[in-house]
Formats: structure tokens, sequence, C-alpha cells
């Protein structure tokens, strides 16, 4: 029997391609369609202007940075036209599909009356928008921003302070949507339709969102501040979820047991990879010049750590173990014989930072208790039994601070840049219930050993079997536990809140 040829389904494509009815090859960050007509494509808006461009924080373990050969990516957005946005009106014939065909899937949640909302918090924006809409508000503030963050004053910012955000900065009320549906699509996974519909709504409130987000970049104050560090963080969600869907897509069109893989689809792989990275970074961003404005509001409890160890050292002794192994890594680089490189400079900073996440990590880590802090969320730390992390927000710190070099090293496929990646990836492995987070790791090393080639996947063994991840069995349609009870994909679904 022959196997299946290699294609691309179009659920994500960009919003030129689905205006214009034809399929995308998903591409970022220009899809190819875009690219032939001279478009600006919607994708190119999720990648962080270079006028935001994040500069690296100094080590003191670090040698003085000298000119490299390699250069940073350079992502630029290219001027845009004055345009209308219709921020609350869906006029167009797709948004009219949209609301149509939705209805059931959306009301099969659940829909509050206006006789019972005795403190609306989406009051002043709910009336503009259409009925189904409005139920994925209510589905937001009543499901959704839970999962935004751990402790209660995060989350209670998510759930009253963003409305309120909202109520004067309308591209926040299309991301809250996009999100909102996004979880909808994750609840009704088992539903093949129901499921599709709700990720194009996703997709359709997202690029709704992202024109007139972008135009307030251009001019970041007090005012704007918070609504648009939300809007980033609920942006980088977004990319979190469609890229593990994404990566299913992609891992479903692969022959069974295959092991080589054609470029292009390597190539897609590590692109949606790099993508969180974009994602995070973009964050990172907007805070860093926005820091004052933003932590003296209502949104500091998401952003600031104060209780944070300042001291990120390996707390247990299998933390202390895995350190030992991960400075095993620069032996990659620095062998005897092989001559020092420009690039070997970016691979040292990018491995000191990894090791200082993992110690943080360990630290904030915590062995299930009577007396379990309720804003835990389930984190294995030893691969085998799920303990509590204290804070998931952890786990991002090593690609935000990452220099621009390095992520340039993971695009052009270096081999010691994505071994560092794969290894990073435990991390994500071993978050239990973040809905939006579920697989993004296990696909991550998949990505990483796709890219490496079969002769090079000792060096990522260690990454893989925490992950539970079989490479031998990686390819087809779903995740392989590995032989692990509780790793693979299947078993890390949450329960319906």
């Amino acid at each position: 029997m022959g196997t299946r040829k290699t294609h691309n389904k179009t659920r994500l494509g960009c919003a030129q391609c689905k205006k214009r009815r034809i399929k995308c090859d998903i591409q970022r960050p220009t899809c190819e369609n875009c690219s032939k007509k001279e478009l600006l494509c919607s994708f190119e808006t999720l990648f962080p202007s270079s006028r935001l461009s994040v500069s690296t924080p100094k080590l003191h373990t670090s040698p003085p940075r000298t000119p490299a050969s390699v250069s940073p990516t350079q992502l630029t957005t290219r001027k845009k036209q004055p345009f209308k946005v219709l921020v609350f009106r869906n006029e167009s014939p797709q948004s009219i599909g949209l609301e149509e065909r939705t209805e059931d899937v959306v009301s099969t949640v659940f829909h509050i009356p206006p006789e019972l909302r005795f403190n609306d918090a989406w009051k002043d924006c709910r009336s503009l928008l259409p009925t189904t809409f409005q139920t994925l508000l209510d589905h937001y503030e009543f499901a959704t921003f839970s999962s935004l963050a751990c402790n209660d004053p995060a989350k209670a910012a998510w759930q009253s302070f963003i409305p309120e955000l909202a109520t004067t900065h309308h591209f926040l009320v299309h991301s809250v949507l996009a999100i909102a549906s996004l979880h909808l699509a994750h609840l009704h996974e088992n539903t093949t339709d129901k499921r599709d519909q709700m990720v194009k709504i996703a997709a359709f409130q997202m690029n709704k969102s992202i024109p007139n987000y972008s135009a307030h970049l251009e001019n970041l104050n007090a005012d704007n501040a918070a609504a648009l560090f939300a809007c980033s963080t609920l942006t980088a969600v977004y990319i979190f979820r469609t890229t593990a869907l994404e990566f299913e897509e992609t891992r479903a069109s692969i022959p069974e047991h295959a092991t080589v893989l054609p470029g292009k689809i390597v190539d897609r792989m590590i692109l949606a990879m790099v993508r969180t990275f974009h994602g995070l970074r973009g964050t990172y961003a907007i805070l860093r010049p926005g820091w004052a404005w933003i932590t003296e509001g209502r949104m500091a409890p998401v952003c600031t750590r104060p209780w944070w160890p300042r001291t990120r050292t390996p707390a247990t002794e299998r933390a202390v173990e895995e350190d030992r192994r991960l400075c095993e890594l620069e032996k990659l680089w620095t062998q005897p014989g092989r001559g020092c490189e420009d690039h070997f400079m970016y691979l040292t900073i990018a491995l000191n930072m990894l090791r200082q996440t993992f110690g943080l990590v360990s630290q904030l880590s915590m062995p299930v208790s009577l007396y379990t802090p309720v804003t835990a969320i389930p984190y294995a730390a030893d691969d085998e039994n799920v303990g509590l992390l204290m804070d998931r927000g952890s786990v991002f710190i090593w690609p935000t601070i990452l220099p621009r070099e390095f992520i340039t090293l993971v695009e052009q496929k270096n081999r010691e840049a994505l071994v560092l990646v794969a290894h990073y990836a435990v991390l994500h492995g071993r978050i239990r219930n973040i809905w939006w987070l579920e697989g993004l790791g296990q696909n991550m090393i998949i990505a990483v050993a796709m890219a490496l080639g079969r002769e090079n996947w000792d060096l990522i063994a260690w990454p893989a079997k925490c992950a539970g991840v079989d490479l031998e069995h990686a390819t087809g349609p779903r995740l392989m536990k590995g032989g692990k009870e509780g790793i693979g994909v299947s078993d890390m679904a949450i329960d319906v809140i």
C-alpha cells in the first residue's frame, strides 16, 4: 500500500488566503501566495517589530560581545496605509457566515440571561456584539480567564480588569474572543466539526485584533501600555495553542514510522517552534519600555514576581543531576580539536540561561502534600510522579531573554542550538493540565529530532525520555505514550471547567 502524500490543511491560513478562498501554505512571516501577489500577509503582524527589538541582558559569566558572523533575523513590518477597522460590526460575508454557523456550537456551553447579570463586567462591550460572541464573553468570564494565571490577584486582573481595558481598547475584545474560542475548541476536541469551527472563529477574531493592536504599538504610552501588554499576552497564548495544532496537522500528514522527512516539512516544524519564542519576546518587548506604567496598575500581579528567589540554583538532588547534565552540553562546541567560532558565544549564553531557568523551576517545584497551595499547577518534576509548580511563568524565561542571534541559529537548524531547545522542551513536557500548552513540549522535541536526523538522536535521548516521546514512532496522527503512563498528549487533557 502506498503512503499518503503530504498535504497542508488551511484552517489556520492567513486572512488574505481565506478571503480569496485559496489554499494557504502557512509559511511565516509571509505565505507564498501573499508574497507572489505582494500583499501584506496577516501572519506578518504576529511577529514582533524591529522597532521593539529586545536587547540581550549581559551575564557576568559571558565574555564581552564581539561582532559575529551570525546576524539576527530582521523582522520588520511594512508601513500600512490608513484603513478603517470595523471593531464591533461584522458586516463582511465571512463574519456573517461565522455567526450563523457557530451559534449552535457556542450555545452548547452556556448563556447567562441579562436579568441574572447583577454586575456585568462586559456590559459596555456586550451590546455591540452579536449574541453568539456575547456567549463567548460569558465563557471567558467564567472559565477561560482562570487558565491564564495561577495566583488569585492575577486571575482577578484577567477576569475584571480586562473588560475595563477593552471598553477603550477594542482590539482587546477580539483577542479575548479568540482565546475563548480556542478554549472551546479544546473542550470540543472530540467533535471535529465543532472544534474546527471554533478554531476558525479564533483565527477570524485574532485577525481583527492584530491590525488595531499593531497600530497602537507605534505609540506605547501610559494610557495603552496595560492593554497592549494584555493583548500581547493573549496573542502569545494564541500562538502557543495554534502552534500545537499545526504540529499535530503536520505530523498527521507524515507517513507513520517515517524518520527522514522532506526539507519543507522540517522547515515548517522548526519555524512553528520558533514562532512560540517570538510570541513571548513580543510580550517582553512591550513590558520592558512600559514596565513602570504596567506595574503601577492593576495588571501588576500578572507580570511581577517579587517572591521569586534571586539566586537560581538547583534545589534538589535530582535538579543538581540535571544541572550536571546540562553542563555537559557545552562539550558539543568546546571539544578539543574544534576551532572557536563566533556563534559559540551565543550558545554559551543560551546554555547559562537554560541552567538558571532549570534552577528556578526546581526552586518553585514541590511534591503534593496535605497543604497544597491552590495556586500551584500539576508538574512532573521527576517525570514519574506529578507534583506541583508554584508558578508556570518560570518556564517562559528562557525564550524571552535569549540572544536574538541564538534564535537565528535555531532557524538555521544549527545542531547545538537545536539540542539546547530540546532540553528546554523538557520543562514544557512536565507541565500538566494547561490546555494552551498541551503537547507543545513533546512536539518541540519531535521537531528537533526530525531536523537533527537519526544520526544525532543520541544527543536528545534524555529530553525524549523525560517527555515520554518515542522517536522511532513519533510520526503519525497522535503522540505516542512512549511506555510511560500520563506522559502522552492524550493523557494531558484537562477536565471541562
